[in-house]
């Protein structure tokens, strides 16, 4: 009954997810910006691939498809953990791992792109960004470290 009652949640859970960045999606072409940033002249065939993958990369659709897919990866996750008498424990001490690394995984990504956009917004060319977005993630690791020889974690 129990197993049953997390499923009906979690499918719920789903359908509101998707209501809401369908909700939050449509509004969202009328926004995109009609000339290139960085007004380039033609750069050849390589430019093409480039911009393509820009484009890509850059959709609302396939960034909101990707989410939906890491929400969902999650919550089957989060059941698996959860799960109760359908699973046994190996598969649920499995899932708790891999729901603590991808955590960890989304956090640290989040982290660096963050702050690896932000510099570049600061007007910090691409190195730069990338090395103060991994001085962020060294001086976390080091507070986390810190934390733990103290004993707190």
């Amino acid at each position: 009954m129990a197993q049953t009652e997390l499923f009906l949640g979690f499918v719920v859970g789903v359908v509101l997810l998707a209501f809401v960045v369908a909700y939050v999606g449509r509004g969202w072409r009328q926004y995109t910006v009609s000339a290139p940033v960085g007004g380039g002249g033609s750069g050849g065939g390589s430019g093409e691939t480039s911009s393509t993958m820009s484009n890509w990369t850059e959709d609302p659709t396939v960034l909101s498809l990707a989410f939906l897919l890491l929400a969902l990866g999650f919550g089957l996750i989060a059941v698996l953990f959860v799960g109760g008498g359908g699973v046994s424990e190996e598969m649920t001490n499995t899932a708790g791992a891999v729901l603590v690394a991808a955590t960890v995984l989304v956090v640290v990504a989040y982290l660096f792109h963050g702050t690896y956009h932000a510099a570049r917004s600061w007007g910090l060319e691409r190195s730069q960004a990338a090395l103060l977005g991994s001085w962020v993630l060294g001086l976390l690791f080091i507070v986390a470290l810190s934390l733990r020889l103290l004993g707190f974690l």
